[in-house]
């Protein structure tokens, strides 16, 4: 049991560095010598663990895919507004806040043979639920927005405080008011389609 609770900790240990070098050196620029000498232990101790750099990536990278996969399948079907499921994307995505930097801003993680696509699949099925039955151009532009204003602020620098409700709010407000299609107002604004019009003087008392 003893030895098993110390492989345990080994193994988190080696994650949780690979997850820090991976996310300032890069997937490429990392080496499985370069986490060994960091833990004072040899590559043999590493492969012990994990077969390849790649089987780390996705211990990293799987448990966030596997969750937005979920958050989908909750919402398969078209809702009348878009802010139940964008709430829910919101929320696995604070959960798996550390892995976020990983699967925005890493090339080679962008482009991995297996990660990458899943990661497309998964945006364009997030699209297809924020927009249908809109298939049109500028709705999908609208939705790859909408899904910008939830992801992009976690990968601020420097960091922003997403725990308190209040700012996740703010999130979600943003990027459902992005979903909306807008037009042009008299004086030459754009103004969202579903925006009142009404002035404060025609507003009810």
């Amino acid at each position: 049991m003893v030895v098993a609770a110390t492989e345990e900790r080994m193994d988190r240990r080696i994650a949780r560095l690979a997850l820090d070098r991976f996310r300032v050196g890069g997937f490429v620029g990392t080496s499985i010598a370069d986490l060994a000498g960091d833990l004072g232990v040899s590559k043999a101790a590493i492969y012990y663990h994990y077969r390849s750099k790649d089987a780390l990536l996705h211990r990293l990278v799987d448990p966030l895919l596997d969750a937005i996969d979920a958050c989908i399948q909750d919402h398969h079907q078209p809702t009348r507004t878009a802010r139940p499921l964008l709430s829910a994307y919101l929320a696995v995505l604070l959960a798996h806040r550390e892995a976020i930097p990983l699967i925005a801003t890493d090339v080679a993680v962008l482009n991995h043979p297996r990660i990458g696509p899943r990661l497309r699949a998964q945006n364009q099925q997030l699209q297809s639920l924020l927009t249908a039955p809109d298939t049109s151009p500028s709705a999908r532009l609208r939705a790859e927005a909408a899904l910008g204003a939830i992801w992009r602020p976690l990968i601020a620098d420097p960091p922003l405080d997403l725990t308190d409700p209040t700012h996740q709010h703010i999130l979600v407000n943003a990027a459902v008011a992005t979903l909306q299609p807008s037009r042009p107002s008299p004086d030459g604004r754009l103004v969202a389609a579903a925006q009142s019009t009404r002035t404060p003087s025609t507003r009810r008392k």
